[in-house]
């Protein structure tokens, strides 16, 4: 039976963990409640969403990967960046969603049958950079973080000074897929946005990893993008479900830490490093 772990992260944010390592985040207001995020669509998240929430729901995409995106055939108000569409409709593909069944280790349960249908894009609402979403007494706004795709969104908590970053910054940024920008664009990305989020955000929940990153990780990644840049890499190999690349700094088994003791990682391509090659 497919299940999501929950978790209680402050009095007015749930955690729902999935089978694939997604975690996406239930925030409440006094009038109305935000999901952001809804997994790959194995099992049902609303089901467990509605356990923990009477409000009424809009749900908020990072962007339209496949494990950020699925489940949100479930929800009637959802918002998408329009740039979005292409890799949406690209990973609605069943065959491609079901490889995850082999990567996840966690994923011992799940089988083809829990698979929900992929949503249609059509229904969704456009949500762009400035967007401000107000659930009473807490206010989210979305600010543009092309990299990991080129429509990618995060979103802020004004009041709570929380940021919920999706897949955009994470201990291991990924630039693998043709929807990534050049490590180039993604670097001046990030000095962007660390300027507008600074002193604004006091803490980071992630789609992935840990669940929680520290803001330094703007800086982490930015300097690994430079070190990129510059030809300053371990280059390791890199290929998981097609996507092929290579991993800046040498990690240490089955975990997220460098080798070298560093913080923050990315897996890149070498055909993708410069803006003139996007």
């Amino acid at each position: 039976m497919v299940y999501f772990a929950v978790r209680r992260i402050t009095d007015h944010i749930t955690e729902f963990l999935g089978r694939f390592h997604e975690r996406m985040y239930l925030v409440k207001g006094k009038d109305r409640a935000a999901l952001i995020d809804t997994g790959c669509g194995f099992g049902s998240l609303k089901a467990e969403v509605d356990k923990r929430n009477e409000l009424p729901l809009l749900v908020l995409l990072t962007h339209g990967h496949q494990d950020h995106a699925m489940g949100a055939v479930e929800f009637e108000e959802v918002w998408l960046n329009p740039e979005e569409e292409e890799v949406f409709t690209r990973q609605t593909d069943a065959g491609y969603r079901l490889l995850g069944l082999g990567i996840s280790r966690d994923a011992v349960n799940v089988t083809p049958e829990d698979m929900l249908p992929p949503p249609d894009f059509k229904r969704f609402h456009p949500v762009r950079e400035g967007d401000v979403f107000d659930l009473g007494g807490t206010t989210i706004e979305a600010f543009a973080c092309p990299g990991h795709t080129r429509g990618n969104l995060v979103y802020l908590d004004r009041e709570h000074r929380i940021l919920f970053s999706g897949d955009a910054v994470s201990r291991a940024s990924f630039l693998v897929g043709k929807e990534a920008t050049t490590v180039e664009e993604y670097r001046d990305t990030l000095i962007r946005l660390r300027a507008l989020l600074d002193g604004k955000v006091d803490r980071i929940l992630e789609g992935h990893g840990n669940g929680e990153l520290p803001f330094a990780i703007f800086d982490a990644v930015i300097q690994v993008c430079e070190e990129v840049l510059a030809g300053n890499t371990d280059r390791i190999p890199y290929d998981l479900r097609g996507y092929k690349g290579f991993t800046a700094k040498a990690r240490k088994p089955h975990s997220l830490d460098r080798v070298d003791g560093g913080y923050g990682n990315l897996i890149y391509r070498e055909d993708k490093l410069w803006r003139d090659q996007g």
